[in-house]
């Protein structure tokens, strides 16, 4: 069946060389196993203790998911695989945290196999597999190879990959050793072995420090440039490092351990870290916040733990600052803590800086406070007290996980065990900053009247009495402790004694979704689990959101009501890896939602025989809460028989997902069984547990046929409603039809009457806009008449005649200088040099004419220098009268000319005014 599915890279991606080992890989991880363990004992011996347990016996020839799928390396020795299993479940019992050897961050997925990180990228894998048929896709599956990340210090059994939140870092987690890897930006195009710039995290603080060892890590949400990674150890210790700047120091270091314990400090009353988490962002101090849990089950938390340079919203700063001004300010209600409250939001407000790519968000640089640290509130008080499944030994019950819920309105904490419990609390008091101060030491080892016994403690006493508060809401059971747990009774000195343990071991993980705030998973050792909160949640919403508008009226019923009705939680198995306690084991090692938009919703299983599950999930289809909107008037036509509107006969709310079926985001409703590799084809052997595990099968199958068979009964009754409801819509158009023929059509045919008179007004009033532009055009920009037309032409032609008297002035006047040249010549030979001194006025003539006569014609001063000439060698002298009629003769015609430029210039200066240009 699943040879004809359709290639997906979702049921393609576990054939990927990326979960494989080849034969010398494989060799040499078993080799490195036994020398970490030490193990010595023969393969014969393992493998008759291997045979002699049910589920284990494997077939001759069989693949396992360590080999390269070459038959020659599945027959040369099945035990080689038990052993490896063998080794790699001791491996895993040696580790002191849930492990998460699989990431992925959008498109790109590492996964660490043995000391290896291996690298694919799935949209490649998309393109490669999807829309290219059954036959190109297992060609590219059998040809696609992997990349391994080549990262120096790596000589410790990794736990955990942790990338930041910008995909640039990636923490490698071991027991007692942290390794951040410099992801390169090219990795898609590098070379198969790609090799990573990595350091050492803290090396002092974490190597070889004995049972203090490494429980989780985290990247801090607001650090500015992803660079603040959180350590947590056994001891209490968190140390938050930057290490884009200093990866051997600390940063900073909060202790969540109680007084007089340290670090050295072990034994049978010490309480020992398990794991913590962030605050809700939807709460105002939730990013700043850290909540602690230990193995006991206590809560502890810390609040503001920041980084020296962090990035926050300025609508969240905004919102503190408000609520620490908005605090009383007399000295009786302020305390030591509310005075540290001010002191720093001042000097946070004063670090504030603009960031450089976003106007929503601020720099801030963490406010120094020298005499107080950040004080450790807790631990919660449970109220009421969990249930306890099974009456467990604390090695056997210890917490494991915490895990804070995107939830609105109300805050939920998640805590998990090994027993397979789980508790779901709310958030009663939502985080607030809080410090602790120093102790000042007294002047003299006696007391007086003005010493305080509070101040002594380093702060108030009620602030020191109140513990915050988690109520408990539900308590799930995964069923695990049914099947794994067992039961020995002893007897001594008359009493008998019951002792429960579990026969595994069991390291929950806690997993948010990333889309949706209201369903979260966890994998342990025996498989996977969902759990959808959803239907107590949206009561809890309705609840908060009528005490918002003011609806005190039963509301205290309304809360009492949700408490008493006790809604569950919808709780389901994903996948089971272990059936029975002698089952070989096969945990989950690696979990991750995938919620890029091109690979689509869905989750992605890693066990440790390296065998790949894919789940395909469901985005949930917004559907309008009509129920929400007001109704909409009614109408009716005036006159008619039908007095009121239409009436729908489906009920509200609009029917949509089944809960059964498809509301849990395509999530199965029975599991599936993934086995280590050759188990499945083993010889099954019937004994009681076996046939057990059967029973809860079978029981599990019917459960499932039982609600399909639910959904198609609702469904089918949905359907006869919807039915009803279109015959009745029917019925109902028919009726609108026949109003609309009776009544409205009668007036169509005068409508359209009316319709055409307005067309024709229409039409001669466009008409009427036509002849009043065009009147306008014509006042604004007239045309020329047959007169003006005549008068223009009349100017054309005075022009020409300006022109040519114009030309012929220049003629006149060229001639005059001449003349005025030879006459001063004249004159200049006739009287000799003292003739020369003449007026001002007839010398600025004389000059003038000089120059004009060097530009008149060749031929006219050719002949009258021939006769200047011709004149200087005078035979005779003229007499003085003749020379006085010649003269006087000469004036009146240099009279003549000036009268005539004159004129010229007057006709000149009339004429340019004269705009002859214009139309």
């Amino acid at each position: 069946m699943a040879s004809q599915q359709r290639p997906t890279w979702l049921n393609q991606l576990p054939a990927h060389s990326i979960f494989e080992l080849d034969e010398q890989e494989y060799l040499e991880w078993t080799r490195i196993n036994c020398n970490n363990n030490k193990a010595k004992a023969p393969v014969p011996k393992l493998l008759a203790k291997t045979n002699n347990t049910p589920f284990t016996s494997f077939q001759p020839g069989g693949t396992s998911r360590f080999s390269t799928g070459q038959q020659s390396f599945g027959q040369q020795s099945f035990g080689q695989q038990s052993f490896g299993l063998e080794e790699l479940q001791e491996e895993y019992k040696q580790a002191n945290q849930g492990l998460s050897c699989m990431v992925v961050y959008h498109q790109d997925m590492y996964v660490a196999v043995g000391r290896q990180i291996r690298y694919t990228n799935l949209s490649d894998l998309k393109n490669g597999v999807e829309n290219s048929g059954r036959v190109i896709a297992t060609e590219y599956i059998e040809n696609k190879q992997h990349k391994v990340l080549k990262v120096d210090n790596i000589d410790f059994d990794i736990r955990r990959l942790i990338i930041n939140q910008d995909g640039k870092l990636l923490a490698i987690i071991g027991d007692e050793k942290v390794v951040v890897a410099v992801l390169p930006k090219a990795i898609r195009q590098n070379p198969k072995a790609v090799s990573c710039k990595s350091f050492v995290v803290g090396e002092y603080y974490h190597i070889n420090k004995g049972p203090s060892k490494i429980v989780k890590a985290l990247w801090h949400p607001l650090s500015r440039g992803y660079t603040h990674l959180l350590v947590m150890t056994h001891d209490n210790i968190l140390r938050m490092y930057d290490v884009g700047e200093d990866f051997d120091e600390p940063e900073q270091a909060f202790s969540f351990a109680g007084e007089g314990q340290t670090s050295n400090t072990y034994g049978l009353d010490v309480d020992l870290a398990a794991s913590f988490c962030f605050g809700s962002k939807h709460s105002l101090w939730g990013p700043l916040a850290i909540y602690c849990l230990t193995q006991s089950g206590d809560v502890y938390m810390m609040c503001p733990i920041m980084p020296n340079c962090c990035v926050l919203k300025v609508s969240e700063l905004e919102s503190i600052r408000e609520q620490i001004e908005g605090k009383p300010h007399h000295a009786r209600t302020l305390s030591k803590s509310g005075c540290m409250e001010r002191e720093w939001l001042a000097e946070l407000l004063e670090s504030v800086q603009p960031h450089p790519f976003s106007d929503e968000v601020v720099i801030v640089r963490n406010p120094r406070i020298t005499n107080a640290k950040v004080a450790r509130q807790g631990p919660f008080l449970y109220q009421p007290a969990p249930i306890e499944p099974m009456e467990l030994e604390d090695d056997d019950n210890r917490a494991y996980d915490i895990l804070a819920l995107e939830t609105e309105p109300v805050g939920v904490l998640v805590l998990a065990y090994s027993s397979g419990k789980m508790d779901i609390c709310f958030i009663d008091d939502p985080p607030s900053a809080r410090w602790t101060f120093q102790r000042q030491p007294r002047k003299s080892s006696t007391y007086t009247l003005e010493d305080d016994d509070s101040d002594d403690d380093g702060q108030e006493g009620h602030e020191e009495d109140y513990l915050p508060t988690l109520s408990v809401y539900e308590t799930i059971d995964l069923g695990i402790l049914k099947v794994f747990g067992t039961t020995s009774s002893s007897r001594a000195a008359g009493y008998s004694m019951v002792e429960n343990r579990m026969s595994i071991p069991n390291h929950p993980v806690l997993v948010a979704d990333s889309i949706y705030s209201d369903i979260f998973y966890v994998y342990h050792d025996t498989g996977a689990h969902y759990v959808l909160i959803k239907p107590w949640l949206e009561e809890m919403a309705s609840i908060y959101a009528a005490s918002s508008q003011g609806a005190g009226a039963g509301l205290d019923d309304r809360i009492i009501k949700f408490y008493d009705a006790k809604i569950k939680s919808t709780v389901g198995c994903i996948v089971t890896t272990r059936l029975t306690r002698a089952s070989p084991p096969a945990p989950i090692v690696g979990f991750s939602v995938v919620t890029d938009a091109y690979l689509e919703y869905s989750l992605l299983l890693l066990t440790a025989s390296l065998q790949l599950v894919g789940q395909e999930l469901m985005t949930r289809p917004k559907m309008m809460n009509v129920a929400a909107y007001p109704q909409l008037p009614q109408y009716s036509i005036p006159g008619s028989k039908v007095k009121e509107g239409y009436q729908c006969t489906l009920t509200l709310p609009a029917f949509g997902t089944q809960d059964g079926l498809v509301a849990l985001n395509g999530l199965p409703l029975q599991p599936k069984i993934v086995l280590p590799p050759g188990v499945g084809s083993a010889k099954i052997t019937v004994t009681e547990e076996n046939l057990q595990f059967l029973n809860k099968m079978a029981r599990g199958v019917r459960e499932s046929l039982r609600e399909v068979y639910t959904a198609c009964d609702v469904a089918q009754q949905r359907l006869v409603a919807q039915e009803d409801e279109y015959t009745h819509q029917q019925q109902e158009v028919a009726m609108v039809h026949e109003r609309i023929k009776s009544t409205i059509q009668k007036k169509m045919q005068t409508q359209v009457d009316r319709q055409e008179a307005q067309s024709e007004l229409h039409k001669k009033l466009m008409a009427r806009v036509d002849e009043l532009l065009r009147k306008l055009t014509e006042t604004r920009g007239p045309e020329l008449n047959s007169a003006e037309k005549a008068w223009a032409i009349d100017v054309i032609k005075s022009e020409r005649v300006v022109k040519a008297f114009d030309e012929r002035r220049h003629r006149v006047q060229t001639q005059y200088e001449i003349l005025k040249r030879r006459m001063l010549e004249m004159q200049s030979f006739f009287h000799g040099p003292q003739q020369h001194e003449m007026s001002g006025a007839a010398e600025t003539k004389r000059q003038s004419s000089r120059a004009l006569m060097e530009t008149s014609e060749r031929g006219s001063l050719e002949s009258g220098r021939q006769s200047i000439v011709y004149q200087r060698q005078p035979t005779r002298r003229y007499g003085t009268s003749q020379l006085q009629a010649v003269e006087s003769a000469l004036s009146v015609e240099a009279q003549l000319l000036d009268t005539t430029m004159k004129m010229l210039s007057n006709v000149t200066s009339r004429l340019e005014v004269v705009d002859i240009s214009k139309d």
